[in-house]
């Protein structure tokens, strides 16, 4: 597989710019008036009265697919939306099926290729050669704003490192009480060590520096730097002391919270310190940093219009909650960068998301990032394994605001179907009856259309797609080895 530089590229202002005349067909190109076609994730073929299809089904910007284990949504859904996807892809999934069935296809864009492996366990085998393998550090996510300043982004991370943590621990990611005044008072100690442990400027050059990512954040967090001497001016030694000097030569923000804690008394601080490990917990398994050698993932990697991430992430804490922080950090950096840019439409396909890449923020991304080119594709086998990952009421919110939703079989969402089925409007019919004059009495009564049970799909080949909590239409799917063949002929 190929290799890029293992520390990672210098933060964005360092870095060589694209080309303006690296702009994705979608987005269209100079010189254009038109307003180009929007795309939207795969969500199968459409069917016409007869059954026999009638080109690609129309979905949301955003879909959720349900369907129970073994019925094909790899092969037909999320397969077919990452091949036919012209711009950047990343692709979440437990093993590394979908690699294994699409990367071929995506090599064919041209962009290059990224893989991710949080289980350690993955094969890559049958993955193009030039496939760069890169690893999940946060301090490679930062992003630095037009200010050259990455304050903002530390503190958005420690926010996400401290909700992932008690994700990790099965949480929902929140807290209460004492406990969240602990959380909330060690944010900026955190974002200050995550600024350390990225890119600093040197004291003497100004050239930036490398400064051990999350290898050398766990080491800091674990050590206040009382009772040493520090020699005047160590940038080595990972401890808060040295974190604060790092961050003070990027002039942040977050080094006078670093001073505060440090006055604290010993069991204040032992609080923030205990917060600090909970947050970074997720990085203790040496399958989730990555191997010596791997690059640092960081979104600007992904700009190139064709770029693939393939991230195989574990269902346990610790693996699932780094791969949520590589999907934030791209969700940030869209946000940040897509309309300045011009970045290219990025499509995010996310298989099993609430056991293998929690989001905790995912109503928002559904909410805002169709406008910032960042479209989302997510699967699971049932709504309910939302509800057991961040309860009821946020499960429920996502259900309601999903553009489009795809229903496949083993996904018996009753309530669901039954929303949509008492969407469609009522169907009147006359009552006639004889009076006891022999006169004739006509009423009208109104029935119900549609019955949940019938908009339920009845096998692997077919599938409810609900848009806008509308009935919507049963669409055919096709594995996608049938499509790519029939594409080929």
């Amino acid at each position: 597989m190929g290799r890029l530089n293992p520390e990672g590229d210098p933060p964005s202002g360092h870095r060589k710019q694209r080309s303006p005349n690296m702009i994705n067909r979608s987005s269209g190109r100079r010189g254009q008036s038109t307003i180009p076609e929007e795309p939207r994730p795969y969500v199968g073929f459409a069917m016409d009265a007869t059954g026999q299809t009638s080109g690609l089904a129309q979905g949301g910007v955003h879909t959720l697919v349900l369907a129970g284990s073994g019925v094909g949504k790899s092969r037909r859904v999320l397969v077919p939306s990452i091949c036919l996807w012209e711009e950047s892809v990343v692709a979440v999934s437990a093993k590394s099926d979908l690699a294994e069935m699409s990367a071929r296809i995506r090599a064919s864009r041209g962009g290059p290729m990224y893989v991710m492996d949080l289980t350690g366990q993955a094969d890559w085998a049958k993955l193009p050669d030039d496939v760069i393998r890169v690893a999940s550090d946060p301090c490679a996510l930062l992003t630095w704003d037009e200010n050259g300043s990455n304050d903002d982004s530390a503190l958005g991370l420690a926010e996400l490192l401290t909700k992932l943590g008690t994700l990790g621990m099965g949480g929902t990611g929140g807290g209460g009480g004492d406990s969240a005044f602990w959380m909330q008072l060690a944010l900026g100690t955190l974002a200050c060590l995550v600024q350390a442990g990225g890119y600093y400027p040197d004291p003497e050059t100004g050239e930036h520096i490398w400064g051990g990512g999350i290898d050398w954040v766990m080491r800091a967090a674990l050590d206040t730097g009382d009772g040493e001497e520090d020699a005047e001016g160590d940038l080595t030694t990972p401890n808060w002391n040295t974190a604060a000097r790092r961050a003070a030569l990027m002039d942040s923000a977050h080094v006078d919270e670093v001073i505060a804690s440090k006055l604290l008394d010993p069991k204040q601080r032992d609080s923030i310190g205990i917060n600090l490990r909970v947050a970074l917990g997720n990085w203790k398994k040496r399958t989730v940093r990555g191997k010596a050698g791997d690059v640092p993932f960081s979104p600007d990697l992904l700009e190139q219009p064709g770029s693939t991430l393939y991230l195989v992430s574990p269902d346990d804490g610790g693996g699932a909650s780094a791969a949520a922080s590589v999907i934030e950090s791209l969700v940030r950096h869209w946000k940040q960068h897509a309309i300045t840019r011009r970045l290219p439409k990025i499509q995010m396909v996310i298989d099993e998301c609430p056991q293998i890449c929690p989001l905790p923020n995912l109503d928002q991304y559904i909410g805002v990032m169709r406008s910032y080119g960042m479209h989302f594709l997510v699967a699971t086998q049932h709504s309910s394994q939302f509800e057991k990952r961040f309860g009821e009421k946020d499960a429920k919110v996502l259900l309601n605001i999903f553009p489009s939703i795809l229903v496949g079989v083993g996904a018996i969402e009753k309530e669901l179907i039954d929303q949509a089925a008492w969407t469609v409007k009522p169907t009147e019919r006359k009552v006639s009856s004889i009076g006891s004059g022999g006169q004739e009495n006509v009423s009208a009564d109104q029935t119900t259309s549609l019955t949940g049970a019938e908009l339920l799909p009845r096998s692997m080949d077919e599938a409810r797609l609900i848009v806008r909590g509308l009935p919507g239409t049963l669409v055919k799917l096709v594995d996608y080895e049938h499509m790519m063949s029939r594409a080929a002929a």
